[in-house]
């Protein structure tokens, strides 16, 4: 349901996809710059963020799967445009 509702709104999959690698990327940062006061903190904030990277990619792949199944708007424009077509020559040869 989740899904559908991010496809309905025309979220595209890289978007979660670049989500996932900002969340890799944002966790070695923070990492990096942990402090010598309280070097645990940054580390255990860095594997939280970190943590967020598998979910991203699950709704990168979902979001992928619902891009696949649903027909383009091309795809329907040229059906479209063949129907409208044949409805022609089928008058024209009337």
């Amino acid at each position: 349901m989740f899904l559908k509702l991010l496809h309905r709104l025309n979220v595209p999959s890289d978007v979660a996809y670049g989500m996932a690698l900002a969340s890799i990327l944002g966790s070695i940062a923070v990492w990096a710059r942990r402090n010598e006061k309280d070097p645990g903190n940054a580390e255990r904030l860095g594997i939280f963020i970190g943590l967020w990277a598998p979910t991203f990619m699950i709704i990168g792949n979902g979001l992928q799967v619902e891009e696949a199944q649903t027909p383009r708007l091309e795809d329907q424009t040229d059906a479209f445009a063949a129907k409208m077509h044949d409805t022609a020559q089928s008058i024209g040869s009337s």
